[in-house]
Formats: C-alpha cells, sequence, structure tokens
C-alpha cells in the first residue's frame, strides 16, 4: 500500500494549489480526480 503526507481531492485551481505547495515543502502527495485537472471553471466555463 502507499503512503502519501497529503492527498488533495479535486484538480481545481484550489486543489493544484495544494499540490504544489505540498511538493514544495517536500511531501509525497497524490491527487484525486475522476475527471480532467482544472476544475468546473476552467473546462465548463
Amino acid at each position: 500500500m502507499e503512503r502519501y503526507d497529503l492527498v488533495v481531492i479535486g484538480g481545481g485551481a484550489a486543489g493544484i494549489n495544494a499540490l504544489k505547495q505540498g511538493v514544495k515543502l517536500g511531501a509525497k502527495v497524490a491527487l484525486v480526480d475522476p475527471g480532467p485537472l482544472g476544475g468546473a471553471c476552467i473546462n465548463r466555463g
């Protein structure tokens, strides 16, 4: 089983920001999103 320091749910603007910050701090990060990255605002207008 994989172990992560941070699991981000949702690949919208906030999720991607959280992922970037976690990586900058040296955390092992997983991003979970069933759809394309970018969230509803970017992908659906």
